[in-house]
């Protein structure tokens, strides 16, 4: 009983570019550009689409978006569905340069702490956050023993919990009465 990790190949799989000495993989700016181009989509999604719209309603008051004529059930169960689908492509963005693996959904952890560095509802500060921890990662991976590196998002996520529990990019908006 088992199970094996399984890596594929892809056309990017062993090449490399070099720009004026900083040499990259291929199959690595493959990821950064999918990475841009899915932020890019949800970006105009949530804020130029009435149903993208009638989420971040939803998110900020159930009861006024209910009010307004939002679906608000319906509109969660399609978050869910775009979280799922966004789950997926990021999955297969990362599996050319990581082994696919049933633990492979623990990657969540991190992306849950960059999204939290970051503030919920912010787009450009959960990839902000997500670049912060990824740094903090491979720093841990080379300045402390082995082992801490697998730590660090919950250590950045607990620090950014107490200290600024908001994120680095989040709205703070108070309520009228």
């Amino acid at each position: 009983m088992g199970y094996d990790s399984v890596g594929f190949n892809t056309p990017f799989t062993n090449r490399t570019i070099n720009l004026s000495g900083l040499v990259l993989g291929q199959d690595n700016v493959s990821i950064i550009a999918g990475t841009v181009l899915l932020c890019g989509v949800l970006y105009v999604f949530f804020s130029h689409t009435r149903l993208g719209i009638a989420m971040q309603a939803s998110s900020q008051n159930q009861l006024a978006a209910y009010y307004m004529g939002i679906p608000v059930r319906t509109v969660f169960s399609l978050i869910w569905a775009i979280s799922a689908g966004v789950a997926a492509v990021a999955g297969i963005l990362l599996s050319p340069v990581s082994m696919i693996d049933v633990n492979m959904g623990f990657l969540g952890i991190k992306a849950f702490a960059a999204a939290v560095l970051g503030g919920f509802g912010s787009i450009p500060g959960a990839l902000v956050g997500g670049v912060v921890i990824g740094i903090v990662e491979q720093l841990a991976g080379y300045f402390l023993p082995a082992g801490f590196q697998e730590v660090t998002s919950n250590v950045v996520l607990l620090a950014t919990l107490i200290l600024r529990p908001q994120g680095l990019f989040a709205e703070i908006a108070g309520k009228r009465v």
